[in-house]
């Protein structure tokens, strides 16, 4: 094989195909070692793909090649986008086998998660896929998740090799960020490759067979309620890719359906034959089985899962309004207010909070009934909403004189994430209240503190508080929207993660532009005004 062409004859193979200076360190040279991209050697044999080829020129034709520089590439942007210099190591200085690369920060289109992302395509690709998973997707979408602790990977593990169709959705997921990291960058439907496809699709082949067999009436109590976590397992992992591939509206048909899963485990009947560790025998099954913790691993992953769901329930239905409502419709509340659901583990905002959202909703809803009805009582409302707003002053009270000293990080970042969703909550109860007035004294007081608060997040912070972000945004005064558009150019500047605040600011955009150009909308125009009239189902998660 020629090698004429190439920046060193005396290069690696790798370095030569990606026309890079090599330091020719052997066994392995430093520049492949610290980008984690195979090193092909020196005097060795060069690998089969290349061999028979008449010139330099077609062993960089062939698609090896090319998938190397790709990959390179995209991981040299990637560290471009967060702002990580990379260098080889110096002449002579030795590069430490087995060395971790710096902790990267756990949050999604920071490119520092790609510097030590396995590049290379393994004989076995779920073992890489699995590994990407649990190194840094998992990280990514709940940050506040941790994996420190053996029980910790336990539980995790045990849930995704017990149910094959949750596995694959869960591969389906790392291929998605795989694929991300080596395409251009786009506003949706991101990193949707044909291999994503394919384990989706086998991912809902998995779901159909579970869902056919549930139906079975002939199954025992306690076999049901083991497929339907299972059934719950896989409709989140579908749900975890619509939100991680950043897709408007498609997310909510998996929502609705593990919705609807959860509440048909919560009122499923058990004829008296369920064992009732709590001695109660009105406790439904989701009871036992989040306070059973004789079986540690699937109390667990229920947990994290239905969390997970409820969280975005919350999120979205203060956001678009909630859906119609069901008889059988999976009463989430008192999880929330008993901190069995615990959202701060998870997600960052405490479940106190979450709850006192999901509240504001609920008000919201009997408004509007009570509206169509013309039966509005106005006195009602505003002992409701004090009720409310007193619940949210003492939470914000709790968590502004905590003391996280000694404690770890993730506890003061929880805090700083709960606070900013609490008094995003208060502008969202005065929106219900008396309307989008931006000229209200007591919302442009609660808005101009909420930036202040934002303001001074820790940049990694800012797209765990998207929902408040943009809420407070949208009912911001013009003299501070050049703020809010700052944030975002902060971010940007500093190349950190934008996640989905960009779309939370295209929101906001748009608010300010009907108030505008619509006198009309000044006082009544908020964040479902302007999703409607950009014709978006934005996940504010």
């Amino acid at each position: 094989m020629a090698s004429g062409g190439s920046r060193s004859r005396n290069g690696c193979y790798t370095c030569r195909v990606r026309k890079k200076k090599c330091d020719e360190q052997h066994p392995r040279c430093g520049s492949c070692t610290i980008r984690n991209l195979q090193c092909y050697g020196f005097d060795t044999p060069p690998p089969d793909w290349m061999q028979g080829k008449q010139n330099w020129k077609e062993v960089m034709a062939t698609k090896e090649a090319k998938e190397l520089q790709s990959i390179a590439e995209a991981q040299y942007k990637a560290r471009r986008r967060s702002g990580q210099a990379v260098s080889g190591p110096k002449t002579g200085q030795l590069v430490s086998a087995g060395k971790p690369p710096p902790a990267p920060e756990p949050i999604w289109w920071d490119g520092g998660l790609c510097s030590s992302l396995p590049s290379q395509r393994s004989p076995r690709e779920d073992a890489r896929l699995l590994q990407i998973y649990l190194e840094f997707v998992f990280p990514v979408q709940f940050t506040f998740c941790s994996l420190s602790a053996p029980a910790d990977h336990r539980w995790l593990m045990s849930g995704l090799c017990g149910n094959s169709a949750r596995y694959q959705g869960a591969l389906s997921v790392s291929a998605c960020f795989d694929a991300s990291l080596k395409e251009p960058q786009r506003i949706d439907g991101i990193g949707l490759s044909v291999e994503v496809a394919q384990r989706k699709a086998v991912a809902v082949e998995g779901l159909q067979t579970l869902v056919t067999r549930f139906h079975q009436q002939r199954i025992v109590p306690k076999e049901a309620i083991r497929m339907a976590i299972q059934m719950l397992e896989v409709m989140h992992q579908l749900l975890s890719l619509e939100v991680f591939s950043m897709l408007e509206g498609t997310w909510q048909l998996h929502h609705q359906a593990t919705m609807t899963l959860l509440a048909a485990i919560q009122n499923y009947n058990t004829a008296g034959s369920y064992d009732q560790v709590d001695g109660s025998s009105h406790s439904s099954p989701l009871d036992v089985t989040l306070r059973d913790f004789s079986c540690p691993d699937t109390q667990r992953n229920l947990e994290f899962h239905v969390t997970c769901v409820v969280w975005i329930d919350v999120i979205s239905s203060a956001t678009f309004g909630s859906p119609s409502r069901d008889v059988r419709r999976f009463d989430y509340m008192p999880y929330l207010r008993s901190n069995i659901l615990k959202t701060q583990g998870i997600m960052g905002c405490h479940s106190k909070v979450m709850a006192s959202i999901a509240e504001i909703t609920h008000l919201s809803d009997w408004k509007t009934a009570q509206l169509k009805s013309r039966l509005l009582d106005t006195e009602e409302l505003s002992s409701r909403a004090a009720a409310i707003l007193s619940r949210l002053l003492e939470q914000v009270q709790e968590f502004e004189s905590q003391s996280f000293v000694g404690a770890d990080d993730l506890q003061e970042r929880s805090r700083l994430v709960t606070l900013q969703f609490a008094y995003a909550a208060q502008v969202y109860l005065h929106v219900v209240l008396s309307g989008p007035d931006t000229s209200h004294p007591e919302i442009a007081l609660l808005v101009r503190r909420g930036l202040e608060m934002l303001e001074a997040l820790p940049f990694g912070l800012i797209i765990r508080a998207n929902w408040a972000f943009t809420i407070i945004g949208c009912l911001a005064g013009e003299d501070l929207h050049v703020r809010f558009r700052g944030l975002i150019r902060c971010l940007i500047e500093h190349k950190r993660p934008l996640g989905m605040t960009w779309k939370g600011l295209m929101v906001m955009e748009e608010c300010w532009r009907l108030r505008q150009c619509q006198p009309g909308l000044e006082n009544s125009c908020d964040w479902r005004v302007a999703m409607k009239t950009l014709g978006s189902q934005i996940l504010l998660a």
